[in-house]
């Protein structure tokens, strides 16, 4: 099949986490056979990572958008105007990444990575002036999604929890499929134990909404030192702050943790996960982690009391773990992705 691919980034301008999960995803689907080409955006806050990250035999489109900030309607603009002199009726079915409130005239597949309605929710505190216009473009922001949801002829979303997010906001009458995220089991594997390494509880993220207020509350009777990715420095007694890894030294990190944890007040997939049971690591995480759903008893915890559940999760079992990550490989997120897109295209 011919797919056409809309984002508003994709390697080598990255925004965030979406462009390496586009990566992997298409890299699996091109090697089933397919043809890909990718509409990307560009902004002046992307960063540039290498070209490696493109999938091979893809064709990419750039589409500057001016600034990540209201990309909603940015990003939308740009495209318009950019598929003016651009003929979609080439292609099977569209694979949209980003919300948009235009129709693109062939099959459409909208995939939802987050909620950026539950996410506001925790927020940093912000200067007034940002406030005030956020309160000024957030309604074309929901006009934005339920429009998408209108002209989209299936809908995916990376979680139940994800799915649940959006139908509490808007109204979702198009088809739905949950495709749970993948994780890269060449990168995140069991590492060699480092020698003479010390006990430690891993956590990765430095925000509210992941739930770092409530890593820093438990550290204080944690029964090992609590080791953090992402915040570059702590006061805390008991904790240790890495700042930004690789992911070759993330994974041996999560290899030598007596457990990772994943306390979030709403994350709509969380990669940390599967990235953590890949490498042989049991994980303790909240209900309001999408990632949840794939946790079971032999492999992590899913509570609210951390307390309790790294107590349960230290004696879980290693293979368990291993078992429960080799499901979600890449390639089998490409293979369902392929049935949708055939049950959407027969339609």
């Amino acid at each position: 099949m011919d797919l056409l691919v809309i984002t508003r980034e994709f390697p080598p301008h990255v925004l965030g986490g979406i462009s390496y999960h586009l990566s992997y995803l298409y890299e699996e689907v091109n090697k089933l056979g397919h043809d890909i080409t990718v509409i990307t955006g560009k902004c002046p806050e992307s960063e540039k990572v290498s070209s490696d990250l493109i999938p091979d035999d893809t064709t990419i489109h750039t589409v500057p958008f001016g600034s990540r900030q209201g990309y909603h309607i940015r990003f939308s603009v740009a495209l318009w105007r950019f598929l003016a002199g651009f003929d979609t009726s080439a292609y099977d079915v569209a694979l949209v990444h980003t919300p948009i409130p235009f129709s693109l005239q062939i099959p459409t597949i909208t995939k939802y990575h987050d909620s950026e309605r539950e996410e506001r929710k925790y927020r940093p505190p912000r200067e007034l002036s940002n406030k005030i216009l956020d309160t000024l473009v957030d309604p074309t922001r929901r006009w934005n999604d339920q429009r998408s949801l209108t002209i989209t002829d299936q809908a995916i979303f990376v979680s139940h929890l994800c799915r649940t997010a959006w139908q509490n906001h808007y109204n979702v009458s198009c088809e739905t499929n949950v495709i749970h995220n993948g994780v890269d089991l060449s990168i995140f594997y069991p590492r060699e134990e480092r020698d003479h390494q010390q006990k430690y509880i891993l956590f990765v993220g430095s925000e509210e909404r992941k739930g770092i207020s409530r890593v820093l509350e438990y550290a204080k009777t944690a029964p090992y030192e609590v080791w953090m990715v992402g915040p570059s420095q702590t006061n805390q007694p008991n904790t240790k702050a890495l700042g930004r890894v690789s992911p070759e030294e993330l994974a041996q990190l999560y290899s030598d943790a007596v457990t990772t944890i994943h306390p979030a007040h709403f994350e709509a997939f969380g990669n940390i996960i599967l990235e953590s049971l890949a490498c042989g690591t049991p994980v303790v995480a909240t209900d309001e982690c999408g990632a949840a759903e794939v946790i079971d008893q032999d492999c992590g915890v899913v509570t609210d009391s951390l307390q309790e559940g790294v107590c349960e999760a230290e004696n879980l079992n290693s293979e368990a773990c291993l078992e429960t990550a080799r499901k979600y490989t890449w390639q089998n997120v490409a293979k369902r992705t392929i049935e949708v897109i055939s049950q959407t295209i027969d339609k």
